[in-house]
């Protein structure tokens, strides 16, 4: 490893802003001895460098005499060893420290010293704040995604509690982010042999799994009917009786007697709608009009769950004995609750929260009915589902 030529360079860049020892000193917070030593072959506190770097206006990587072709050939030499399997995981981790003193701004080698730390667990404690270092260079500078992301999914393994939950407010969560880090946290629950709150994780994050798969494209269906997302919605009812009918299968599976939990009571009610509307909407009007008459038994049973009642989930084999009050508006804020007492937040709400003005809704605004409002069978059925919407 070439010698690092720190000293001249400062005493270079010192110069060309024709300052003493004493004014450069006074400008970083300094003492002059500690000017002078620099000068002579001493080497800064790391801390100092990003200062003096941004002090004479240049890198860091200039400051400390990396020139890119030097870097570049060091980093080449830094991979073929960091991935020889002949080096234990303690001599990488002390590797890529050695290299990271050098190159104190390079994303490449922190992304490698931050993997060569995780894999060093039995030391995590010994070497988190530096793992702490360059993960706020990496999230406060970096730009690359991949990078940021493995970040984060280190500090997960490697971060107190308290802190995770921290880093997990530093991405903008999703439905995406939320089952990543679920299963960020069940990978450091095994990692720690925290079995229990593993096995709590793992069924959160299937559970989430679970909603998503079932919520997407919900709120397309209550849109304006000039919106192009609404009408091009209502483009394929063949399409939407199949998904909807396949959503109450899924939902019919809790047990054995196909007894749809309460929690989904709502969901499985909203899907036999749309199903109900899709099949009138492609020419099945019999089995259109009996699957709607189905309709008003389950908004039935929904409706009599009290507002803000803690429902079961269902499949305790898959969730846990997971339970979720059931959503009074679009704008209550719900989380599922396992038998612990533990938390998770529920994204797809509108899985839980079917309002009695449903059926009216659809009856009215949707083209499917379009060619039946006619029908007595539409007719009867309109006025009930009017009752329904008006009911105290």
């Amino acid at each position: 490893m070439p010698e690092l030529k720190i000293s001249e360079i400062i005493l270079r860049e010192r110069r060309k802003l024709n300052l003493t020892q004493e004014e450069l000193a006074n400008a970083l917070s300094v003492s002059p001895q500690a000017v002078s030593n620099w000068e002579r072959g001493g080497y800064p506190d790391i801390t100092l460098l990003p200062r003096l770097a941004r002090f004479f206006k240049i890198t860091v990587d200039e400051l400390i005499g990396n020139d890119q072709a030097t870097m570049d050939e060091d980093m080449r030499a830094f991979g073929k060893k960091y991935w020889d399997y002949h080096y234990t995981k303690s001599e990488k981790l002390a590797l890529a420290k050695e290299m990271y003193i050098k190159y104190p701004n390079n994303f490449e080698l922190m992304h490698h010293l931050g993997d060569a730390i995780v894999n060093q667990m039995e030391s995590i404690a010994e070497n988190l704040p530096l793992l702490k270092e360059i993960h706020q260079k990496i999230m406060s500078e970096c730009t690359d995604e991949e990078y940021r992301r493995a970040s984060i999914h280190r500090m997960c393994y490697a971060a107190t509690d308290e802190e995770l939950e921290d880093l997990i407010g530093q991405s903008e969560l999703n439905w995406q982010e939320a089952v990543a880090i679920g299963e960020l946290r069940e990978e450091r629950y095994t990692l720690q042999g925290r079995f229990d709150e593993f096995r709590r994780e793992r069924n959160a994050t299937d559970l989430l799994i679970f909603m998503q798969y079932l919520g997407r494209y919900c709120m397309n269906y209550y849109g304006k009917p000039n919106n192009p997302v609404f009408t091009e919605t209502f483009a394929e009812p063949a399409r939407t009786a199949a998904w909807e009918q396949h959503k109450m299968r899924l939902l019919e599976q809790f047990d054995a007697s196909g007894h749809v939990p309460d929690a989904w009571c709502g969901c499985y009610a909203e899907a036999s709608l749309k199903a109900a509307g899709a099949l009138i909407g492609c020419g099945k009007s019999d089995e259109g009009f009996a699957q709607l008459e189905k309709t008003f038994s389950l908004y039935e049973r929904w409706n009599r769950i009290p507002d803000g009642a803690w429902m079961d989930l269902g499949c305790e084999a898959v969730f846990g004995k997971a339970t979720i009050n059931k959503v009074v508006s679009p704008h209550y804020i719900s989380d599922i609750k396992f038998e612990d007492g533990h938390t998770v937040w529920a994204p797809y709400l509108w899985l839980f929260w079917q309002l009695k003005g449903d059926i009216f809704n659809a009856m009215t605004k949707w083209p499917w009915f379009d060619g039946v409002r006619e029908d007595p069978r539409y007719t009867a059925l309109f006025a009930r589902a009017k009752d329904m919407a008006e009911a105290k």
